[in-house]
Order: C-alpha cells, then sequence, then structure tokens
C-alpha cells in the first residue's frame, strides 16, 4: 500500500544528485506510523513530500515475547499509518503533529 508523508532536512545540492546537510540530512518527518515497514517509492522535493510503500509488521513484540501479527492487527496497523498520511491530514497538521520543521531547499 502507497502513501505520502511530508519531509524534513536541509537541500545542499541537487546537480547532479540530491544532497542532503551531513547534520540535517533529508529524511520523513519524525513521527509514529505504528508496527509498519517502509520503503522508499520517491522523492519530490518540489511538493515537500516522498511517497513510501509500507507493509504491516509480520510480529509484535510485547514485554515478554514476540508473535505473529493477525490479520485484524495487520489491518489495523496500515489503517493506522494512513491516518498520518497526506491523503487524510493536510502538510501543515502533520508538520505541526510531528514537531518536524518544513524542508529547507534554497534552489526552489
Amino acid at each position: 500500500m502507497r502513501m505520502k508523508i511530508p519531509i524534513t532536512g536541509t537541500v545542499k545540492s541537487i546537480d547532479p544528485h540530491i544532497v542532503g546537510d551531513n547534520d540535517d540530512v533529508i529524511r520523513p518527518i519524525n513521527i509514529d506510523l505504528g508496527n509498519v515497514r517502509w520503503t522508499l517509492i520517491r522523492l519530490d522535493l518540489e511538493a515537500e513530500e516522498m511517497e513510501i510503500e509500507i507493509t504491516a509488521s509480520p510480529t509484535i513484540t510485547d514485554s515478554v515475547s514476540v508473535r505473529p501479527t493477525t490479520p485484524g492487527e495487520r489491518a489495523a496497523a496500515l489503517e493506522h499509518a494512513l491516518d498520518r498520511s497526506l491523503g487524510r491530514m493536510s502538510k501543515q497538521a502533520l508538520y505541526a503533529l510531528s514537531k518536524s520543521p518544513r524542508l529547507k531547499n534554497p534552489f526552489r
């Protein structure tokens, strides 16, 4: 399942490659997506967002053990992550929720 989230950090160069500042790397905002794994699909500096592919984690670690997730837990984990996506919240609301600064991009 794909979703989009805002990015933060500082862009130092875009030619010939995108380069972030070592002290403020380009990254997703600091937001808890829950019990999911994600993979970067696309980075959009102009829109200040990244598209990611999310999958529910196959296991849950509780205070005493690791166990497989149930189908209901996997569905709830995906729903939790999607509730924190640009499709369901505004970019401004996500930046505020995460307390992350907007992307610094002097090349816009």
